[in-house]
């Protein structure tokens, strides 16, 4: 991939763009954590506006944005009519809207391990790798699928407990503050896990993954290659 600007390498553009990123999802996220400690009555939108957001790009890129206007819309009406109406405490929709988002992401990644289907992981790395999936690669990225469905199991489940039995403040600092580091750190410790248990594989560089990623993934199909049983 060439650089869009003269003199400016790609991979460094890339690493602005991560860095920009993070930076704005920190700002998002403190400001989260402030509007539910103080309890704002716009806290509800700093938590699911985002979320329809990523609903709306994840339908759009599928069937369309008129499909995905249609999914959405709804739900717009529904928090405008609703919230205003809402006599119960604010802070109990981010705490439903967190759980059911790691509950969401534990499924993502459980239920490809059920019913003789091929796990996430797996298809991701077949799609790096070009179908050629050696037998410690398939065992690996089994694994490695099941690990990121339990973590968000875990996370939920921490989540429901602190709101539970914590204060806001505490639940706010895990969720918030705590729970994106936590993915970044599970990423990186996968990886790391990865690159020494199948040192003697080919493996791509991270940027490498994420574009062979976004142009690969919707024609990944489950192939049977000569590493793979018959």
């Amino acid at each position: 991939m060439k650089s869009t600007l003269p003199g400016v390498p790609s991979v460094w553009l890339a690493l602005s763009g991560a860095a920009g990123a993070l930076a704005l999802l920190a700002a998002y996220l403190i400001a989260c954590h402030f509007a539910t400690v103080h309890r704002s009555p716009w806290a509800p939108w700093l938590y699911f506006v985002p979320v329809l957001a990523m609903l709306f790009s994840a339908v759009a890129t599928r069937w369309g944005s008129a499909v995905a206007a249609g999914v959405v819309a709804p739900w717009l009406g529904l928090l405008a009519w609703g919230l205003p109406n809402w006599q119960g405490d604010l802070n109990l929709l981010y705490a439903i809207q967190h759980i059911c988002t790691n509950l969401a992401l534990c499924w993502m990644f459980g239920h490809t391990l059920l019913g003789g289907r091929e796990p996430l992981i797996t298809r991701f790395a077949r799609v790096m790798r070009r179908g050629d999936m050696p037998p410690e690669v398939l065992t690996f990225t089994r694994g490695a699928t099941a690990a990121w469905a339990l973590f968000f199991a875990a996370m939920a489940s921490v989540s429901a407990g602190l709101y539970g039995l914590a204060s806001i403040e505490t639940w706010s600092t895990f969720s918030n503050l705590v729970n994106s580091p936590l993915v970044g750190l599970m990423f990186a410790g996968e990886y790391a896990v990865r690159r020494y248990k199948l040192r003697n594989i080919r493996h791509s560089s991270i940027l490498g993954s994420l574009q062979m990623f976004r142009q690969g993934w919707p024609e990944a199909k489950t192939v049977q290659t000569p590493h793979e049983p018959r």
